[in-house]
Order: structure tokens, then sequence, then C-alpha cells
């Protein structure tokens, strides 16, 4: 049984006009931070690391910070008061910096850049719902991104009917694109998913109440109301891989791309193309494995 991310009706009004109003204020007005919905907790993540994890305790919140972090401030508490918490954001965003001056987390913070354009303006043709999802992981449900296509244009973004279902696949350096967390190893574990119909559905329409719950809050941009309820098609999941700061020079990718074969699998594989440089996702710029090798090919 996978487990839902969408949060309760108390803690979304704790969010909106309640206890927690600050923190949802802070992240509202700063671009840097990213609130993702987890059920029982949010996290508020600050450049791929987890800055908050607030979790609904009954009528109680609690805040959790890795004070692991802390580089120049060991005094910075583990669990702040609520009250206090917004109020610290820039203390512990420095800790952070100086961690990841040492440690970083380009992957993650790639991801986090990628939800904000794509959320920020309504422009682009699909939507970020959630990121770094891995409930029932043993079912092969791990995705850097579940995203909603929905072209923008005029006719298509005003049906809630349109959108359908993506998941999205980052790898960022080269480095990333072998092992036991390869792209080969990815699209087996997605088949095993995909291929329960009723799971795929629950799936789909804990996503839909994420984006909706996402949109009240104000973490979604270029929607009217009566946008923020869709009706999503799960029954034909787009799969996206996006490759970040990959070396033309390394041949590994496209060895990798060579041994794919797109028709062992029940979903239609694309890959993210930037339309000139930027982390907008548009429906004219998803390849096919064989047409982004052929582009591959022309640009050596």
């Amino acid at each position: 049984m996978m487990g839902t991310r969408a949060i309760s009706a108390e803690m979304m009004e704790a969010l909106k006009v309640g206890r927690l109003h600050p923190l949802l204020e802070a992240v509202q007005q700063d671009d840097t931070l990213c609130l993702e919905l987890r059920g029982t907790f949010i996290n508020i993540y600050y450049r791929g690391g987890n800055l908050f994890r607030v979790t609904e305790k009954g009528d109680e919140y609690e805040i959790w910070f890795d004070t692991g972090y802390c580089v120049y401030d060991r005094s910075l508490p583990g669990s702040p008061p609520v009250e206090e918490a917004a109020a610290l954001i820039p203390r512990y965003k420095r800790e952070m910096d100086g961690w990841f001056h040492l440690h970083p987390k380009n992957e993650r913070e790639f991801q986090q850049l990628m939800a904000r354009v794509n959320n920020g303006t309504g422009s682009t043709d699909y939507y970020i719902a959630d990121m770094e999802y891995a409930e029932a992981a043993e079912l092969g449900a791990r995705f850097d991104m579940v995203a909603f296509k929905w072209l923008s244009k005029g006719y298509v973004r005003k049906d809630t009917s349109k959108p359908s279902l993506a998941l999205i696949e980052l790898k960022y350096g080269d480095g990333a694109l072998g092992g036991t967390s390869g792209i080969e190893k990815h699209l087996q574990d997605l088949s095993s998913f995909v291929a329960d119909p009723d799971r795929l559905r629950e799936f789909t329409r804990d996503m839909a109440e994420v984006f909706r719950q996402k949109c009240e809050l104000g973490l979604v941009h270029g929607l009217q109301e009566k946008q923020f309820r869709l009706n999503v098609d799960h029954s034909a999941p787009e799969v996206i891989f996006a490759f970040a700061e990959h070396d033309p020079d390394s041949s590994i990718l496209k060895r990798i791309l060579n041994d794919v074969n797109e028709s062992k699998y029940a979903f239609p594989i694309r890959l993210a193309s930037a339309s000139l440089l930027g982390c907008g996702l548009y429906e004219d710029h998803m390849l096919t494995v064989e047409q982004y090798l052929q582009n591959m090919d022309r640009s050596r």
C-alpha cells in the first residue's frame, strides 16, 4: 500500500492562516526555498538540502533541523520553537551555505531550480507536483520529480482534464549515469511500477491532490483557482530523463543510450533538451532516444 503525500486539512489551515503561516510566507518570499508535502509532515528545502522538517503531532507541530550542517554557529537549536523558526531561517541558511561549500548537493540543487522555473510562471508545458518521491520504494516507486504535462497553449491550459502524468529522472554529471542508479535500472523499476493500473491510479490521484494543495498555498503560479483541481490521465505516463552538465567529450551517455531498447517498455521514453539555456520543460524539446543520439552525432 502506498502512502499519501497530501497533508491534512488541519495542517493546510495552519500553513494558510495558523501557526505555520510565517514559514509559508518565508517560502513564498524566497525563491531559494522549496516546500514539499510529505503526508504527516512537510519539508522546506534550501539548495537541495532539508532546511526544516515540520511534523504534525496531534494539535502540535515539531520542527527539526539537522545540526550536522552547522559550520559556524553550533548554538543553533535542532528543534527551534514554531514561533521563532521563520525568523531564524537566515541563520540556518548561512550554516547550510558553509556546509554545501564543502559538500555540494549539485543534483538536488538543480532539481529544485527545475521545479522553481516550471512552477513559477505557468508558461512551460510541465508542472512539477512533487520531488524526491520514495514511497513504497520496494515497488519501484522512486522518482526524482513527479510532473504533469499540461501544454501552455490557452485552449489546453483551460481544460483540467488535459494533464497527463510524467515521471522525471535527473542525472547530474556523467558520474551519475551508471551503477545501481543508472538508466537501465530505473527503466526496469518503472516497468514494474506502471504494470499495476490500480496502483498507478492511486498514485496519480494523490499527486493531483498534492498539486491542488500546493496551488492553494501559493506555491504554483500561472493558474486560476478553478484550475487547481486536475483530472490527470494516468494511463500512459511519460518517462523523462534530464541530463545536466553532461560532458560532450565523454562517451558514456552515448554508450548507455545505444543499449536502451525503447520497444521493451510500455511507456514513451523522452530526453529533455533545453530551450537555448534554461530549465523550462517544453513538449517540442522532448526527444526520443533516437533523436537524442542523432543530435549528439551532429554536434560532434
